[in-house]
């Protein structure tokens, strides 16, 4: 009998160690049928959602419902990537060739200020960010043998190249994907990740000193015309970076991959359940568990153990993914919103 008591309690134990976040998900009522590819969570309340049409939505009831917002000149611009600074103003960025690349800022109710226009017709902006109210970064195709990197210190009010002298040469057709807002991050003391691809390319440039300097690391995931690294989400120093072969829809390659170290090295991870690219990213922490979730085209996975398992949790056709917490969002096409929650 003596040693059922020590049984019990290792028992116990044992039960309560394998115990993981699992998600929910809920789908929302959306006021669109627009494709919307890029998710800003302010806080619980208050998140932004942009995307084709010159369209973009927003909750300030977590997720309840959701307020319609356009562009006054037209559908023609395409918002892949938007920044709430707060649940009445934000910057937006429409993607396109030459000036179809602007960065706006929108303040309710309907004040819109243009604060760029891409002059070269070789541009493409692909995604923005920012560290705190006053300093952002934005990402294009390159320009001119260097990556194309954009700096603001006014909230974006107004943008200018960052100075290339320490900055690596760009590859021949490296750029970003600009699919889900995510191909630079922003992380705490000036740090950035941007994320490149296509043309054969496939690495990260990395700054520690809001853009002013920039190293760069290589990737492992696959590489190609149309391949490389979509997405990469920090939390602290633990970073998930997806991609793949937007090429091939059907089969697995090399499209996930995990940092311990801030970036200074990356392990592929195991082999997802979802076949295809992923093209939006995300990784939070709560209840000292780390969680990280995918999406593309053909679905959504996550992972509690960086990468060792991954399991599906939607299959729909999903650009957008984000998480503060334990609660976010994936966004995607037909106007599509999925909360998703955690819980222990």
């Amino acid at each position: 009998m003596k040693y059922l008591f020590v049984l019990i309690p290792i028992l116990l134990l044992t039960h309560c160690s394998t115990k993981q976040l699992e998600p929910t998900i809920e789908p929302l009522e959306s006021p669109t049928e627009s494709l919307l590819q890029a998710i800003s969570i302010v806080d619980e309340n208050t998140t932004w959602i942009s995307g084709h049409d010159a369209t973009f939505v927003r909750t300030r009831d977590a997720g309840e419902s959701w307020e319609l917002f356009n562009h006054p000149t037209g559908d023609s611009l395409q918002f892949r990537d938007v920044h709430g600074f707060n649940e009445s103003k934000a910057v937006l960025m429409s993607a396109g060739p030459g000036s179809l690349s602007r960065i706006f800022t929108f303040t309710e109710p309907n004040q819109w200020e243009e604060n760029f226009v891409m002059q070269d017709s070789l541009g493409f902006l692909d995604c923005i960010d920012f560290w705190d109210n006053q300093r952002g970064i934005a990402y294009g195709d390159a320009i001119d043998d260097y990556p194309y990197i954009l700096l603001t210190s006014d909230g974006g009010k107004s943008w200018n190249r960052a100075d290339t002298v320490n900055m690596p040469l760009a590859g021949n057709g490296e750029g970003g994907f600009a699919a889900s807002g995510t191909c630079v991050t922003t992380g705490e003391n000036g740090k950035a990740w941007i994320a490149t691809g296509a043309g054969g390319n496939c690495r990260f440039l990395i700054t520690e000193d809001y853009g002013q300097s920039w190293k760069e690391i290589s990737s492992p995931l696959v590489t190609g015309d149309a391949a490389g690294n979509t997405s990469v989400s920090f939390i602290g120093d633990i970073g998930v970076v997806t991609g793949g072969d937007l090429l091939i829809s059907d089969d697995y390659t090399n499209n996930c991959a995990f940092s311990m170290d801030g970036g200074a090295t990356w392990k592929l991870s195991n082999q997802p359940q979802t076949v295809g690219a992923f093209y939006g990213s995300t990784i939070t922490k709560t209840d000292n568990e780390t969680f990280a979730i995918v999406c593309g085209p053909n679905g959504i996975d996550y992972t509690v153990d960086l990468g060792q398992n991954w399991i599906n949790l939607d299959s729909a056709n999903y650009w957008a993914i984000s998480m503060k917490g334990k609660v976010g969002y994936a966004s995607g096409t037909d106007g599509k919103i999925l909360r998703i929650s955690l819980q222990l």
